[in-house]
Parts: structure tokens; C-alpha cells; sequence
């Protein structure tokens, strides 16, 4: 467990943990309540862990969006034999819910290394879209999750980077493409999505000379009330993004990808941000020309 306190920004986000009479618990972080519910009776070095393993996947989303995206959350934990963390879900029908699987040998490194938690938490800080929209609540959730843990120090920009590189290429455009919202394949949807929000997250900073970034656009939609629990049009959430933002981008971007397979080369892409991939091994160039954008987006607010 990384501690209990948070500082960010003047924004304390404190925790504290309730035992009921199920061995359950609750979990106050930033004046929202975590409800953590477990599927047998852990033993205390496995509750411990788990409930470390909560607290810092909600630190990482309250860094990123100022604060956690909803007052309350259940969150269900489903023991299985052997180890790890699988089969993450979220659903904000009669309140916001993550049930998650965790594996009863699961061990501190375990816990360490997944992003599944926080991946599904950052889904809480959208509002349900139509289903043809379902590249920007994935997309979202995989780029956001590892900058949000990079941003209180749980993964190092180098890291980030590197599977950014790595993934990216996997949410291209295929010979049969017909752009974000008519090509739900696996690859578009999660790796698609993610290319978006980068796209975006370069753009606005680029505009306002780094000033603002996507954050500050998902950031104005979660204060509207774009939760999970809400459902609202895609363009509804995108114009408010960029008001938020003062420049246009996500509703531009989103004009030029929803129906057509927009290229994108990388390769420049990632020679600008100063990002160099080699032999599994990722180093920066700080001389680049976007490499104070790279080093904005995933730079470390933790205390």
C-alpha cells in the first residue's frame, strides 16, 4: 500500500477503512465511499492487500480528474483458485458497480502490476454513449489508466511510453475500415479509442501551448454530471470537453475519424513526442519538438 494521503493540487483525499460485520468494507477516499465486498472471507494479509490495492487504483483516477468520479461505489470482489486480477467489469445501472475477479495467491506484485482496477474506474468518469460509440468509454479507460497511475508514481513514464508504442499500432485502420463508430473490432474499440484520445490529448496542448490537455476536457464533463450513471450523446459530451478546453478539437477530430480510416503515422508521431523504442527498451529525446508536450501528460503529481 502507497500510503493513505494524497495531496493534489490543495485536494487531501483521506482514507479510512470500516470493518462490517461480513468482514466487508468501506473505504472513504476524498469524501466518496468505497464499498468493498468480498466473495468468501479473505484472510488478513489478502484483505490488506486488497484493500491497498483499491485505495491506490483510486488515488491514481482522483489525480487525473481532481477528484473520484462518483460519491459512491460497490466494488465486488470474486475470489477464483491461483493468482492475479481477471474479468473486470462496470455498470452504473441502480448505482455505480465493479466486479472484479482476484485470485486467492495473489501476492503483493500481483497487485503492483495490475491496471485493470483503474482501468475500470476511469469508466466511471464517462457518461454511457450509444453503442457505436463504444471506442471512446474503452479508448478512454486504455489510455487514461496507465498516465493516471504515472501521474502519482505507480508506473514510470518510460513504461507508459512504451506500451503506448507498442498498443497504438494495434488500433489502426485495417484495408476494411470504415472509421471509429462502424468498425467495432477488438483492436479499434480499445486500441482505436486509446489513438483518439492521444490525437486529442497532443492537439489541445499544441493549441494552448500546454497549457490544458484532455484531462481538463473529461474533467469538465465529469463535473456536468457525465458519470457512468448518466447517458448522453457522444456530441453532447465532446462540445462540452471543448469549451472546457477553449479550442475545438475533440468535435474536429471526431468529424475527421468517425467515418473514415484516418491515417496516422506513427513513426513521426513518436520521433516528434521524442519517444525512442528500441530492442524493448524505451529512452527519451528532451530535445524534440513535442517533448514537453510527452513529458506534461505523464508527469508525476504524486507528494
Amino acid at each position: 500500500m502507497r500510503g493513505v494521503v494524497l495531496s493534489l493540487a490543495m485536494l487531501v483525499l483521506p482514507f479510512v477503512v470500516r470493518a462490517s460485520p461480513e468482514d466487508n468494507a468501506e473505504l472513504e477516499i476524498g469524501g466518496s465511499r468505497i464499498e468493498v465486498t468480498f466473495s468468501s472471507i479473505p484472510a488478513e494479509s489478502m484483505r490488506t492487500l486488497a484493500l491497498g490495492w483499491v485505495t491506490s487504483s483510486a488515488r491514481a483516477v482522483s489525480a487525473y480528474y481532481g477528484q473520484f468520479p462518483v460519491s459512491q461505489l460497490r466494488i465486488r470482489l470474486r475470489f477464483f483458485d491461483g493468482s492475479g486480477v481477471r474479468g473486470g467489469r462496470t455498470t452504473g445501472w441502480n448505482g455505480p458497480v465493479i466486479s472484479i475477479g482476484l485470485g486467492k495467491s495473489s501476492a503483493p506484485s500481483d497487485f503492483r502490476e495490475d491496471w485493470v482496477l483503474t482501468h475500470e474506474m476511469v469508466h466511471l468518469a464517462f457518461p454511457s454513449v450509444p453503442e457505436r460509440h463504444h471506442w471512446i468509454e474503452e479508448g478512454s479507460a486504455t489510455y487514461i489508466e496507465p498516465i493516471a497511475r504515472a501521474r502519482v508514481g505507480d508506473l514510470t513514464p518510460e513504461k507508459v511510453w512504451g506500451d503506448l508504442v507498442d498498443g497504438i499500432p494495434k488500433g489502426l485502420p485495417q484495408g476494411d475500415d470504415r472509421g471509429l463508430d462502424l468498425t467495432p473490432t477488438w483492436g479499434r474499440t480499445y486500441w482505436g479509442g486509446a489513438l483518439f484520445c492521444l490525437l486529442a490529448d497532443i492537439e489541445i496542448r499544441k493549441r494552448t501551448e500546454n497549457k490544458k490537455g484532455l484531462e481538463h476536457a473529461l474533467r469538465a464533463i465529469l463535473v456536468a454530471g457525465g458519470t457512468i450513471e448518466s447517458d448522453w450523446p457522444l456530441t453532447r459530451a465532446l462540445d462540452l470537453g471543448d469549451r472546457a478546453t477553449g479550442v475545438p478539437v475533440l468535435r474536429e477530430l471526431y468529424d475527421k475519424m468517425k467515418d473514415t480510416p484516418e491515417a496516422v503515422d506513427l513513426v513521426a508521431l513518436w520521433k516528434e513526442l521524442g519517444v525512442v523504442r528500441e530492442h524493448g527498451k524505451t529512452t527519451f529525446a528532451d530535445r524534440a519538438p513535442l517533448a514537453a508536450i510527452r513529458m506534461a501528460i505523464t508527469r508525476s503529481h504524486s507528494p
